[in-house]
């Protein structure tokens, strides 16, 4: 910082003071991102900044961050977060760090977390890391799908969230005709059919959304398979003069442009966050007897729907916005249509009654 005098006057030269400010805050970053490497590969930058001396220190400062920009943002921070995690574990318990304290720590959270949150801290150690032994790797492998198993053993029963249950929904807004039921009849109906994310969904902006003959266009901000963050755009078809549109119609009629997106407080003061859209999504599901069901069943819904009408895994994964189909399949129940097989009605037979009742 430099001080300038003028008639008895100081000044603060700001412009350095904010050269400062931002050097000091690149410093700080390039540090955090050092921080996140462990092992061999901070081993191996150290060895090439040995070699390479200061000259290169620009082209340094990038492959230390390479590990993390090479992710998306909410990616990175979960990584960092989960390695800082099991880094106060090891030195709590006076391990070394390596592969394995990594282990002893993967089978201690194991005691209380799921088998995705496991995945989650392996994928963040291999990131800061190399990868992990060929035998570590084994038993990595072996604990998360032996937490799957037990998940699977101890799962609770999902409440299941059909297209006559958004239905409903709809039609107590439609009956009631007041703001509140609109906008949460909104967010039934575009949970459903986009299959939004409750994050997803606190995102979308009203210049996200176009109607445009007979279909709508959902542009989703922040979706998990948006890696390059890009956006990802969701369609679905709607009639004209549907109770859809309708909706639509009064709830962007009484936001009036308060607010630019589309889920907000009844004032349009600000938008609603990812915890009030899922205390909404169980509050009006319970309303209509499916208590218990979540946000997520909406999403878990619509890609079963579009499954049982005949669509592909390819085409829900593209609309859900899924990174993978495994991902995927694990939301989607066995249905005659995705197999081949048309109900009879469709193959133009005749069904006579049967008194024999089939389980």
């Amino acid at each position: 910082m430099r001080i300038i005098r003028r008639r008895n006057c100081i000044f603060l030269d700001i412009p350095s003071l904010e050269r400062a400010e931002s050097t000091s805050s690149s410093t700080s970053r390039e540090q955090s991102e050092w921080d996140f490497l462990e092992g061999p590969k901070k081993d191996y930058i150290e060895e090439i900044e040995r070699q390479a001396g200061k000259e290169f220190q620009t082209h340094l400062d990038k492959l230390k961050a390479a590990p993390l920009e090479s992710k998306a943002s909410s990616t990175a921070l979960a990584y960092k977060a989960e390695n800082k995690r099991r880094k106060d574990w090891i030195i709590e318990k006076r391990l070394p760090l390596n592969d394995s304290s990594f282990l002893l720590y993967l089978v201690d959270r194991a005691k209380g977390i799921g088998s995705s949150a496991l995945s989650r801290i392996s994928a963040a150690y291999q990131a800061a890391n190399q990868g992990i032994s060929a035998i570590g790797a084994t038993f990595v492998s072996d604990v998360i799908k032996s937490k799957r198993r037990e998940e699977v053993q101890c799962k609770k029963t999902v409440v299941e969230v059909t297209i006559q249950d958004v239905e409903k929904i709809t039609k107590l807004a439609m009956d009631e005709i007041t703001p509140a039921r609109d906008r949460d009849a909104l967010l039934a109906i575009f949970s459903f059919h986009v299959m939004l994310r409750a994050s997803e969904a606190a995102e979308i902006k009203w210049e996200g959304v176009t109607q445009k003959d007979g279909m709508i266009e959902v542009h989703v901000e922040k979706a998990k398979n948006d890696q390059l963050r890009l956006g990802r755009s969701s369609f679905f078809n709607y009639d004209p003069g549907s109770d859809a549109d309708i909706l639509m119609c009064r709830w962007r009629i009484h936001s009036r442009g308060k607010c630019p997106y589309v889920f907000s407080n009844l004032d349009g003061s600000k938008k609603l966050t990812n915890s009030s859209i899922s205390a909404l999504a169980t509050k009006m599901l319970a309303a209509i007897g499916k208590s218990g069901a979540t946000h997520h069943a909406f999403r878990r819904g619509g890609a079963n729907h579009m499954r049982a009408t005949g669509y592909s895994m390819e085409e829900i994964q593209a609309r859900g916005r899924w990174r993978s189909l495994a991902g995927l399949q694990r939301y989607i129940k066995d249905v005659p249509r995705a197999q081949g097989c048309l109900q009879p009605q469709e193959n133009g037979i005749g069904v006579e009654e049967d008194d024999e009742d089939f389980e």
